[in-house]
């Protein structure tokens, strides 16, 4: 067990994403928490205002996670389009393994409220600004089509995602959602095609993306490629 998972903080973070994700943020009480990180309320009041603070910390430090991941990954990739692909392929593999963000993230409110109005958290929005680089970086390189509005693609791409995983969690008999993981991708990889009109970089031996020369790479190749980039860009470094 780690320091983290040790400390009356941790274990109040841990205890709150299982309960929200299980129960709902509105059904979870801080005496909830409290009784299942086997510590006190004034642990809690010496960490958190609130209980929306507490929500605001996990959803954060999960999109901070993902933009220190994303920017060590895309450094191995040329093509702006190829990692637009990368970074929205690494936001799908996040939603699909760590389920308790998922389900708090797309089945609860989450946005934060200051001053009367909402606005995005901030490593919510570095992880936009991240991407609109990207977007901008296609659209000066002639990868991205002239008429296509930066920021209505980047709320369209980021929207289908989390809208279709969405309603796999909600899938049932009275609402059919019954496609896989990898049609997500494959449709993700549909639509940013749509706004693109360029041809893939031939690929050098060193980037192949699997181990059968002389095969031209398919889409799932290239998926499984950068998802590979992607671990590597998880591990522990200096530059995390």
């Amino acid at each position: 067990m780690s320091h983290e998972e040790r400390s009356s903080r941790g274990r109040l973070r841990a205890a709150a994403k299982r309960l929200f994700a299980e129960r709902g943020y509105e059904a979870t009480a801080i005496s909830d928490i409290t009784r299942a990180a086997k510590t006190s309320h004034s642990q809690f009041l010496k960490y958190y205002s609130s209980k929306e603070e507490l929500r605001t910390e996990i959803v954060e430090g999960k999109w901070a996670e993902l933009s220190r991941s994303v920017i060590l990954a895309i450094c191995s990739v040329p093509s702006p389009t190829e990692k637009l692909k990368l970074a929205l392929n690494m936001l799908i593999s996040l939603l699909e393994n760590d389920t308790e963000f998922r389900a708090i993230l797309l089945l609860e409110q989450t946005a934060v409220r200051e001053r009367g109005g909402v606005i995005a958290g901030d490593e919510f929005g570095e992880l936009v600004a991240l991407l609109d680089d990207i977007f901008r970086e296609m659209k000066d390189s002639g990868e991205l089509q002239a008429k296509v509005d930066v920021q209505a693609l980047r709320s369209a791409l980021i929207g289908s995602i989390e809208g279709m995983m969405r309603d796999q969690l909600i899938a049932g008999s009275n609402f059919p959602a019954n496609y896989s993981v990898e049609q997500v991708r494959s449709t993700l990889a549909i639509l940013i095609a749509s706004v693109c009109d360029v041809q893939r970089p031939s690929m050098g031996p060193e980037r192949r993306a699997g181990d059968r020369i002389g095969v031209v790479p398919t889409e799932d190749d290239w998926i499984r490629y950068y998802l590979k980039l992607a671990d590597r860009a998880l591990i522990p470094s200096d530059l995390s």
